[in-house]
């Protein structure tokens, strides 16, 4: 962990607006200078909010490629850091966001519910499946009817919505749940 040995500055306001000048213009110089000054207290800030260090190097790594991506909508009307502290909240919220939707995703397979039960007639699980359905709000019907029957990727069905990958991964998420409930109260 060679860059620990950075020791962080503080910057007067101008320093920063000289700096974020430079980097605006893709001076080479001025990204190492960046990455040198702010990397040990971003870690420092990343680590704190995260139990891993090598998660916490990564999601630094992380947000100062997110940063260097989104620097030419930066205004400049707060200080570097605190805008660098925002876009790690973001890498961070994101990192649980993914641990979550992995530990639930294992937790909830809806081939595992279907295959619970042994299929003694394929035509009665069929009903039943169906009256689950029903049973959903339209919206997750068919975000489970595209996933599954129309085997279509969560990608496709966000652009296809106009909405973000994680919001319909989350509403997914939802949609195997009340499935999930809706099938084992079935009464067929």
């Amino acid at each position: 962990m060679r860059f620990l040995s950075f020791q962080p500055v503080k910057t007067s306001q101008n320093q920063d607006l000289q700096l974020l000048i430079r980097l605006k213009r893709g001076d080479r110089v001025a990204v190492k200078d960046w990455y040198q000054l702010y990397y040990p207290r971003l870690l420092r800030h990343i680590s704190s909010k995260v139990a891993k260090a090598t998660d916490a190097e990564e999601l630094t790594q992380d947000t100062f490629m997110s940063c260097l991506k989104h620097l030419p909508l930066f205004r400049g009307e707060s200080s570097i850091w605190t805008w660098m502290q925002r876009i790690a909240h973001h890498e961070v919220a994101d990192y649980y966001r993914k641990m979550y939707a992995k530990k639930a995703i294992r937790a909830l397979s809806l081939d595992e519910l279907l295959l619970a039960e042994p299929i003694s007639d394929a035509h009665e699980t069929s009903q039943k499946v169906t009256a689950a359905l029903a049973q959903l709000s339209g919206n997750y019907r068919e975000l489970l009817l595209l996933k599954y029957v129309d085997r279509k990727k969560v990608e496709d069905i966000a652009k296809q919505f106009g909405r973000s990958i994680k919001s319909v991964e989350s509403d997914l998420f939802r949609a195997r749940q009340a499935f999930k409930q809706a099938y084992l109260i079935s009464d067929l």
